[in-house]
């Protein structure tokens, strides 16, 4: 049995080789995720589809630094070096419900809602019937002052007719809804904005005709201030049927068909990146020149380490860092659940409040949060 202990030895050798090996290969695609965010994926798309990777890179890293303090190897600080590097991005993925301090309800405070709706289920997707009754229930229930309506769709025949309907529901006085889709001139896709608050200007933002991913905003008064209110739905990846196909099945088996649908994915992922960081840049300029406090609305179609979030919410608050709780998944559809609709504001707020309505009535949930004044009781 002797002879045979040296040659044990050596495969552990090079097992722990091995290891080390491919600790440093994750870590170092960890940093190049944490650096994503901060590279325009027009003139570097290829780090646009690693921010959708993240959590998964992050707990590879997490598992090799508990594996090599397990083994009181030093080479745990592979790992533990680059997310301490990044630390602020796991704030970004989850956020510990004991951390969440309750605050006082405010006699200034105000709800905000963003929403998602999926057109209301025009085309009966969740094969219920009553979905657009039971998303009027909610938002009733919720009652918010301000709600920005993503794939928002009205027509003017009485069975989808959602303009007046939503501000006799909600008694919101006030609106600013752009259509970036009409057919047979009565049907109509775009994003809506209800406002308990009188609104005195309104603006586009990315605006392309027959398309329904652009920005708006819409200012308001709200007592003695003007506020900006953004609402965006920035541009979709635009997956075909055959992506989440072979997203619920890649079959990793079949090479050929594997590196296909890969492809085919990579290839939606780029353009949309391409298209997104445009639009971004266009609001982002919006945001730095607006003279008023600001509340950003919207659907960005990309996770919390992306270009998109990151340069937008650059000199913003987020109302989940703030108030949220749990893993901060938005996003319920057929793809990799991510957070990619968010609330933000300017410093001249503090949110109180952030809660997700966990209702499957569209692919999003609906963000619910209230604000105040920072500073008024």
């Amino acid at each position: 049995m002797l002879p045979e202990q040296p040659v044990t030895s050596q495969k552990k050798s090079k097992l722990i080789r091995l290891l080390i090996l491919i600790n440093v290969a994750v870590a170092f695609m960890l940093l190049c995720v944490q650096l994503s965010c901060k590279i325009s994926p027009e003139s570097f798309w290829v780090f646009e589809p690693l921010s959708y990777t993240y959590p998964f890179i992050a707990l590879i890293n997490i598992l090799f630094i508990i594996f090599w303090l397990v083994r009181r190897s030093k080479y745990a600080f592979i790992s533990l070096a680059i997310i301490i590097m990044g630390y602020d991005k796991l704030a970004l993925m989850y956020q510990p419900p004991m951390f969440v301090i309750e605050s006082p309800v405010s006699k200034n405070q105000f709800k905000v809602m963003s929403y998602n709706v999926r057109l209301f289920d025009l085309y009966n997707w969740s094969g219920n019937k009553k979905t657009r009754s039971e998303i009027f229930n909610i938002l009733v229930k919720e009652s918010p002052q301000v709600i920005c309506f993503q794939e928002y769709y009205h027509s003017d025949d009485n069975d989808f007719s959602n303009n007046d309907t939503i501000g006799e529901l909600l008694k919101l006085k006030y609106r600013q809804i752009e259509y970036g889709l009409t057919l047979h001139k009565k049907y109509h896709w775009g994003l809506a904005t209800f406002s308990n608050y009188p609104i005195v200007n309104k603006g586009l933002l990315f605006f392309t005709p027959g398309s329904t991913n652009f920005g708006m905003y819409c200012d308001v008064l709200y007592k003695n201030d003007t506020l900006r209110i953004y609402n965006v739905h920035l541009q979709s990846n635009h997956l075909k049927k055959k992506d989440y196909v072979f997203i619920d099945n890649p079959q990793i088996s079949d090479k050929e068909k594997f590196v296909e649908g890969s492809i085919s994915i990579f290839k939606q992922i780029k353009t949309g990146a391409s298209i997104r960081s445009a639009q971004v840049d266009e609001l982002s300029e919006s945001i730095e020149n607006c003279p008023y406090p600001i509340i950003v609305c919207g659907d960005f179609n990309d996770p919390p380490y992306s270009y998109a979030y990151n340069t937008i919410s650059r000199h913003l608050q987020d109302t989940y860092l703030e108030k949220g709780k749990g893993f901060g998944i938005s996003y319920n559809g057929t793809f990799i659940p991510y957070r990619i609709d968010y609330i933000l504001h300017s410093d001249y707020f503090e949110c109180l409040k952030y809660s997700m309505v966990r209702k499957k009535l569209s692919d999003h949930y609906p963000i619910v949060v209230i604000l105040k004044p920072r500073g008024k009781h």
